[in-house]
């Protein structure tokens, strides 16, 4: 069921163009680029094509359920507790994990220090690279060895 009635939700209903992309962006175990989306679908789906899945994931990130990692180009499905949030994300530069945070103090401080200059934030994105805790230990444990 599609939640457009949030302040962000559109007047589009939901295709199954969209359920498809979302089920896919779901079951994954980290972020897709498009064209990893495109070609999961394509042995069910053959004469899909590119625009579609833009077109879905553009309505799902608006719809608060898919979330675009700016710096991989690539999507997420947002995190059932982080509707309506500003969020971090942590990117594991040696896995490719991503983890999704709040981030709503450091983004409201971002936002006010910004607007001291007059500058008006409308999309904020955080997104911060390095290494995962496990990714970590593994290179620590490495080292000892």
């Amino acid at each position: 069921m599609s939640r457009t009635s949030h302040p962000f939700g559109s007047l589009k209903q939901e295709s199954n163009n969209d359920r498809m992309v979302l089920e896919v962006v779901r079951a994954a175990n980290g972020a897709l680029s498009a064209y990893d989306i495109l070609e999961r679908l394509r042995p069910s789906h053959p004469r899909i094509a590119p625009p579609t899945i833009y077109r879905a994931l553009e309505y799902l990130i608006r719809d608060g359920r898919v979330r675009r990692i700016e710096s991989l180009n690539a999507y997420l499905s947002a995190d059932q507790d982080s509707f309506g949030h500003s969020v971090v994300f942590a990117i594991c530069d040696d896995c490719g994990r991503v983890q999704e945070r709040h981030a709503d103090d450091a983004v409201g401080s971002l936002t006010l220090a910004l607007s001291v200059e007059g500058f008006v934030p409308t999309r904020p994105v955080i997104e911060m690279h390095g290494r995962c805790g496990d990714c970590d230990g593994m290179q620590a444990a490495g080292a000892k060895a």
